[in-house]
């Protein structure tokens, strides 16, 4: 396996040009209507998101009111040329199905300023084989130094879609983990955003060690938060 790991370090301050950036984009994306239909989140917790494309990253960042670490493709923090592939063959070509001519000249500008933008909302790289071992120690460390952490764990492989059809496990696998090192049960939150309303519904936790005593396995476990995502846009985006 080629080892082309991202070097990452525990966010400690914006990047100048992330603040540029956040001046002018900030008004497109800040949802105010956030409702929580329980708790809020507390110190420590793990967020649960539908993707949304590429626009839900970007409104979680700044509307949901808590300081958290994004998990994302570890592409996306590498070089030029890393970016610029991942741009044009994954997201552009195969998640949003656009020609190669097209995705080539979006992805050759976005690749240029996308590395700021994806430091300023703290993403941390979130890796397919066994160098995922790096994300889980990284997201700790963000959970041990008050932040909490937020993914998009759809598939998307096939595209985005309002209705999520599956779920990855790794954030059950974190969940595990900080309750085998901590004796912390974290809360996992399902949120949902809804592009037409702009509104993001945020659902009551859950907890994983109530699954895992119930004998449920880490998929049949994230099967669960899909549902509850899924959920809560039946309940109140779905027209």
């Amino acid at each position: 396996m080629k080892n082309d790991s991202v070097k990452w370090k525990l966010p400690k301050k914006r990047q100048p040009v992330w603040k540029v950036f956040k001046f002018i984009c900030k008004p497109f994306f800040l949802v105010k209507n956030v409702e929580f239909l329980g708790e809020k989140f507390p110190e420590k917790c793990i967020i649960v998101s539908n993707h949304n494309n590429k626009k839900g990253p970007m409104v979680y960042e700044f509307s949901l009111p808590t300081k958290h670490v994004t998990w994302g493709a570890y592409q996306m923090l590498g070089n030029y040329k890393s970016r610029f592939r991942y741009l044009r063959d994954v997201l552009y070509i195969q998640k949003n199905g656009l020609k190669k001519g097209k995705a080539t000249f979006k992805a050759m500008i976005e690749a240029i300023f996308s590395l700021y933008s994806y430091r300023g909302m703290k993403v941390l790289p979130s890796y397919p084989d066994v160098r995922f071992m790096k994300t889980m120690q990284y997201s700790m460390e963000c959970l041990d130094n008050g932040f909490n952490i937020s993914l998009y764990p759809e598939d998307s492989n096939q595209g985005y879609f309002d209705e999520m059809t599956h779920f990855f496990s790794g954030f059950v696998m974190l969940s595990e983990q900080y309750y085998k090192k901590k004796g912390i049960d974290l809360p996992i939150f399902p949120a949902y955003y809804g592009r037409k309303k702009k509104k993001i519904v945020v659902g009551k936790p859950l907890y994983v060690q109530d699954f895992v005593k119930q004998g449920l396995s880490r998929d049949e476990i994230a099967e669960k938060f899909r549902l509850e995502v899924n959920q809560l846009y039946y309940d109140h985006f779905k027209e």
